[in-house]
């Protein structure tokens, strides 16, 4: 089955539901298959190693989760709607200090799940410009996952559906997806998820894990996932 007829398209045709290599400045590549206390944690700041390999995590059943807000956007302007505000020079630096860090830590996505507004495209697209891995990652823009964050407790029971419906569709194991959204939505799903209290500001990401094999159940769960810390930009602690 080729691309279009799976609904995806490029970032500058609709913004309907589509499934899609995210725009980057870099040159395009193929969309590919490759593979519990809140800690605010510098990004500068290397987290230790784990006692055992990532790999054997993974082979146990390891399941890792990125809640992550778009970078910071400018300020509502006459005539522009809110779905279209692109992000900030500050917003752009931040995306690809962020997606450095997740790299570092060996959180790559295998799927990526996104909200379909310009903030968040941008947000990502800054993100491939740090690392090839959230260019290559199979990617899902949604615009219910823009609509949805303003409703109370509803991200998370959708971020199930979506999240399980791109996994489905894929013959390897998906280890790690990324979520990237919008507040109130992102914040409520992590703190639900984690058990704790999760703040997230513009370009926050936080890191959940968990054993299991099923994305379905487990993220059906509440306070089952372990908060293994949120990663924030550096300019926001000097703030």
């Amino acid at each position: 089955m080729d691309l279009q007829s799976r609904g995806y398209m490029h970032p500058s045709h609709s913004l309907s539901r589509s499934t899609q290599q995210i725009p980057s400045t870099a040159r395009p590549t193929r969309l590919s298959s490759r593979r519990p206390f809140h800690c605010r944690t510098k990004c500068s700041i290397a987290v230790a190693e784990p006692s055992i390999s990532t790999k054997t995590l993974n082979a146990q059943g390891q399941m890792r989760l990125v809640m992550m807000r778009h970078a910071e956007s400018e300020e509502r302007l006459q005539g522009i709607r809110d779905h279209d505000r692109p992000i900030t020079d500050e917003g752009r630096s931040s995306a690809r200090e962020v997606a450095a860090k997740l790299a570092e830590r060996g959180w790559l996505p295998d799927v990526i799940v996104s909200s379909d507004s310009t903030r968040t495209k941008q947000t990502l697209a800054m993100m491939a410009e740090a690392h090839p891995a959230f260019q290559e990652a199979a990617t899902l823009f949604r615009g219910s996952l823009y609509t949805v964050a303003a409703l109370d407790g509803q991200t998370r029971k959708h971020l199930q559906e979506v999240v399980t419906a791109e996994v489905d569709q894929r013959a390897e194991q998906v280890q790690c997806v990324l979520c990237l959204g919008h507040n109130k939505g992102m914040e409520e799903a992590a703190t639900s998820l984690a058990g704790n209290a999760v703040r997230l500001e513009t370009a926050n990401a936080a890191l959940l894990q968990k054993l299991g094999d099923s994305w379905q159940e487990a993220l059906a769960e509440e306070h089952a996932w372990d908060l293994v810390e949120v990663l924030i930009p550096k300019s926001q602690l000097q703030h």
